[in-house]
Formats: structure tokens, sequence, C-alpha cells
């Protein structure tokens, strides 16, 4: 789980609208990040879940948790 080069973390799930509107803002910004997808695998699910129940949760180098995106509620994991 540990930060690499210092960019965010975003844990995201596929058909999620909040994830798809931040993660095309940040493409758009020309930011890089670490997309975790939770459907992909049990590890980044549970990994996901340290940090909170809705997606897109965000981790910031400083160690900031966000969740959701928004406007957009976000999806349950």
């Amino acid at each position: 789980m540990a930060h690499q080069n210092n960019i965010p973390i975003v844990y995201t799930i596929r058909g999620c609208d909040a994830c798809i509107k931040l993660l095309k803002k940040w493409d758009a910004e020309g930011l890089v990040y670490d997309e975790r997808r939770v459907e992909l695998s049990q590890a980044t699910l549970d990994e996901a879940r340290r940090y909170g129940k809705l997606v897109p949760i965000i981790v910031w180098p400083d160690g900031r948790v966000e969740q959701g995106f928004g406007d957009s509620f976000g999806c349950f994991i």
C-alpha cells in the first residue's frame, strides 16, 4: 500500500459513475495516479475497505483519505 513517487492512490470499481467522472477529470488535468480496481481482486477490495466503504476512495500521499467525488455519490463496496 505504500505510495510510489508521491502520487495518489484511487480505488475504483468498473461502472461507478463517480469513479468515471473523477478519472476523466484527473486525466484531463494530466494528474498521475495509481488506480486500483477493487473488483479485480479480493486483496485490493480488502485494502480499499481499510479506508472506507464508498468508491472512489482517494488516498493522498500525505495520508488524507477522501470518499466519493464532487456531487456524485459513488458506489458502495
